[in-house]
């Protein structure tokens, strides 16, 4: 590999934004890499650094030469003036030790005292720091002085699956670069790569469920992921059933799937997706009852054909509890905690119609 540009997959629409910034002298020195998680925004952070480092890039394009000395010692994994940092393993936040050094050195080393020193090699500092929705007050304050006074010739990158968590006055000191879902065709690319599939058919329907995340895929290609969407696809499929109940024992079983925050979030975005589709297939069973909605879930189409339901009366309930599905998202986008935000949602999915009995006309 002589790129670190071989990893990355899509991200056109910011390759070029990067690409012009570089052409034209307007690369700015901080940035958030913003976008759902498990799509490649790390990856394409560590190309552009190498993109930057490099000592002969082509002219016309985000081309490192991959065999200058920067190239060779960021491939390696050896370039001095390169920092990454990211959360410790099973810790829910990105601490201000990482930033300003433990406290009995507090300031004297740390991300923020390497960005400070002139660069060994060429002429900037590139940081990468990861995870970086989740800095705790105190890590978003350090970081936010070395914002309002960054070191020359330094570029530092913000990685952030949660935009809003950030700072309002760290994001008005960087520039957003916001990055969508994986599309179909390169997500189901790299499932096939990875070994989660093995036929294009598999790819692709796993390829439907994971919403543009590889690493949503990694985890739906697991069995014990797929357990727990039957799981709560058999939940749904009952007249009455208990949602708070349900909503601990899908909570307990994604903490077991996923010992990291984010990941557990995933899953739970996931889940809940997994529910928005099974009340979208059973809507579009009322209003067209003759065609099979496209990668309709059988279990929907069997609950509301079991159910005595008015037609006009279930169009509006079906589309609340998409929303409460959608809202709840949103939810967990803003750090809710996953249990917190499943108990109340499937809380209010598990209510009859409100207001009446539905009779089906």
């Amino acid at each position: 590999m002589k790129s670190a540009w071989d990893l990355v997959r899509g991200h056109e629409r910011p390759k070029a934004a990067f690409e012009h910034a570089i052409q034209s002298g307007r690369l700015t020195q901080g940035y958030v890499l913003s976008g759902p998680e498990g799509i490649g925004k790390q990856l394409f952070a560590r190309g552009l650094a190498q993109v930057l480092f490099c000592q002969e890039p082509a002219r016309d394009s985000l081309s490192p030469c991959g065999e200058c000395p920067a190239c060779r010692s960021f491939l390696g994994g050896a370039h001095p003036d390169f920092h990454f940092v990211q959360r410790d393993p099973g810790k829910r936040e990105l601490s201000v030790d990482k930033l300003l050094g433990p406290k009995e050195q507090r300031g004297r080393t740390g991300l923020c005292h390497d960005l400070s020193l002139r660069p060994h090699e060429g002429s900037r500092k590139i940081a990468v720091i990861n995870d970086a929705d989740t800095m705790n007050d105190e890590a978003a304050n350090a970081l936010l002085k070395t914002l309002e006074e960054p070191p020359e010739r330094a570029v530092i990158l913000l990685i952030a699956g949660n935009y809003d968590a950030l700072l309002p006055t760290i994001r008005s000191r960087c520039q957003v670069v916001r990055f969508d879902p994986l599309p179909d065709d390169v997500l189901s690319e790299l499932i096939i790569e990875q070994g989660l599939a093995t036929t294009p058919t598999e790819a692709a329907a796993l390829t439907a469920l994971a919403n543009g995340s590889l690493a949503v895929a990694k985890h739906l290609a697991a069995p014990a992921c797929r357990d727990l969407r039957q799981k709560m696809l058999a939940a749904l499929s009952q007249k009455q059933w208990n949602g708070i109940g349900v909503a601990r024992d899908l909570a307990a079983a994604v903490e077991e799937a996923a010992s990291d925050v984010p990941e557990q979030r995933l899953l739970a975005t996931w889940l809940l997706r997994a529910a928005v589709e099974f009340y979208r297939t059973a809507l579009w069973r009322v209003v067209h009852p003759a065609v099979a909605a496209p990668g309709g879930i059988v279990e929907a189409v069997k609950w509301i054909d079991s159910l005595p339901l008015d037609t006009d009366a279930v169009v509006d309930w079906l589309g609340s509890l998409i929303e409460r599905c959608l809202q709840a998202v949103g939810h967990l986008e803003q750090n809710v905690g996953v249990a917190l935000c499943l108990e109340a949602a499937f809380a209010d999915l598990a209510r009859p119609m409100p207001g009446t009995t539905p009779v089906r006309k």
